[in-house]
This record gives C-alpha cells, sequence and structure tokens, in this order.
C-alpha cells in the first residue's frame, strides 16, 4: 500500500520554512517598529543640540558681539578730491565709526556726504571685520550760474563757495529753471563761433526769451528771440567776410534785423576829452 504523502515542514531548497499566506515575518515587523524609535532619538539629539548652544550663545552674547560687531578702524578713500574738503568728509566720517560694523548707518553717512555743494555721489562700503570704503564722485563746473552758482555738465546749478578759479568760468544768465537750455544754447553758439576766433565768455536770455552773447573781447552780440539759429548763422558768415579786420573797432552787432546786421563801432574820443 502507498501511504499518504506527508506535508514538508521544509522546502528543498535549504531549510528554510515555509510561511503561511498572509502571515507577516517577525523580524520585518521588529524593523518597522525600530524606525520611529532611531528618529525620536535623532529629534531629541537635535533639541539637546540646539537648546546647548542658545545656552552658550546665550551666556558669552557680550564677547561674540564684540568680536563680530567690531567699529571701523580703517577708512579707504577710493579717489583723491579735486575740490571737495577732505578734512570735512573725515569729519562727517568719524561721527559714525563707534557704532560698530553692523550697526553702522550707511545711508546716513551717505546723505550727509551728499550735503556737500560739490559731492555729486558717495558710494560707501563695508568690508568685514572693520573696513570702510568710500568712493565719492565729484561736481564737474562747466558755467557759472548767475552771481552764486555754478553749472555742472548736466545742466543742474549748484551752490558752493566760489573760489578765484571758479570766476573764470563762462557767466550764463536766465529765468529760473532754464539752467538746462542756457548751457546747451552756450554749448551751440561756442561750436558755431570755433572757426572765427571769438570766445563766449557771457550769454543772457531775458525774461521774454531774448538771446544777447558778451565776447571775451568785450564784443556784445543780441541776437533777439526768433529765428536764431539763422540769425547767428548768417552772423558767422558775415563776420568771417567783412567784420574779422575790423573787429577791434566794433562795440555791438544787433542781429535783430530780417535781412541785415546793424554795426556799432567804439566811440573813440579826442585827446583829453572824457567822457561821462
Amino acid at each position: 500500500m502507498t501511504r499518504p504523502t506527508q506535508k514538508q515542514g521544509f522546502t528543498a531548497h535549504g531549510g528554510i520554512r515555509d510561511i503561511p499566506r498572509g502571515a507577516v515575518p517577525l523580524q520585518k515587523e521588529k524593523s518597522q517598529e525600530s524606525k520611529p524609535a532611531r528618529k525620536s532619538r535623532v529629534g531629541l539629539l537635535m533639541m539637546v543640540l540646539v537648546f546647548s548652544m542658545g545656552l552658550l550663545v546665550s551666556q558669552n552674547s557680550d564677547q561674540i558681539n564684540a568680536y563680530v560687531n567690531k567699529p571701523i578702524r580703517i577708512v579707504q578713500m577710493a579717489n583723491q578730491l579735486q575740490r571737495a574738503d577732505e578734512g570735512t568728509v573725515r569729519s562727517a566720517l568719524a561721527a559714525h565709526l563707534n557704532a560698530g560694523f553692523f550697526a553702522l548707518d550707511v545711508q546716513a553717512i551717505k546723505a550727509q556726504l551728499e550735503a556737500d555743494p560739490w559731492i555729486e555721489k558717495a558710494v560707501i562700503t563695508r568690508t568685514w571685520p572693520d573696513t570702510l570704503s568710500v568712493a565719492i564722485t565729484e561736481e564737474i563746473a562747466i558755467a557759472r550760474w548767475g552771481s552764486q552758482h555754478l553749472l555742472n555738465q548736466y545742466g543742474e546749478s549748484f551752490a558752493p563757495e566760489l573760489r578765484s578759479d571758479d570766476l573764470t568760468l563762462p557767466l550764463l544768465q536766465g529765468p529760473e529753471g532754464m539752467e538746462r537750455k542756457v548751457m546747451e544754447q552756450y554749448q551751440v553758439f561756442s561750436q558755431m563761433l570755433s572757426d572765427t576766433g571769438l570766445r563766449v565768455r557771457e550769454i543772457d536770455l531775458s525774461d521774454r526769451g531774448s538771446w544777447t552773447l558778451h565776447m571775451d573781447n568785450d564784443l556784445r552780440v543780441s541776437i533777439g528771440r526768433s529765428n536764431v539759429m539763422d540769425r547767428m548763422e548768417r552772423f558767422v558768415r558775415f563776420f568771417s567776410q567783412h567784420l574779422y579786420a575790423q573787429l577791434e573797432q566794433i562795440e555791438a552787432i544787433d542781429l535783430r534785423y530780417s535781412n541785415g546786421i546793424s554795426i556799432r563801432n567804439k566811440t573813440v574820443m579826442p585827446a583829453g576829452v572824457a567822457s561821462k
């Protein structure tokens, strides 16, 4: 008789007991249970570390702040000053340097420096731990505006304390708010007169819009307010052809005519006669 076959507890592949369907290995359950435990221990360790660091910082805050927030000890000037007073600049900086590197009010320093009429722009840069760099752009005076102001290359007026060399700049005058227009017209007139040898010493724009030029040889040229460019071109041609040789005898030229030019010669007084 054949005996009924019995189920074997081990497979033929190496002694691993077959696991009934639906069962979960005990080893796997232990592994899943250990992961939350590890995370909990890591989190606790991080909390202890953060707390320890916070306590350390709190106990040594004064020493740390003194090291990190040092006062500025080095001031570097990026460029030499031509018109702005270096002593005034350094005094303005010195008033802020003891505040500490991070507490330094850069905007306040910038505003104080740019209040100087000769300083167009100031750029302040901090370099840790204790260095301050200062780059200053100064105004460039192109002409005088009235008796108290100067004009820069953008036609903007500023009012520094004038020196003797400032008085040699061309004098431009006109209504308030017309600074840029007068400066641009001065540049145009100077270009048109470049071949004549005449140099504009003074230019005046009246409230009614009439232009008058004073040359460096005291010659006055009245242009008027209409057809300004046409009249100047006519003057340049006429001067080059007819007036160049007589320039020393001419006092004033009036261009305010549609098709002509009026010339007034200097008055030659006889010897021993004084003019009033």
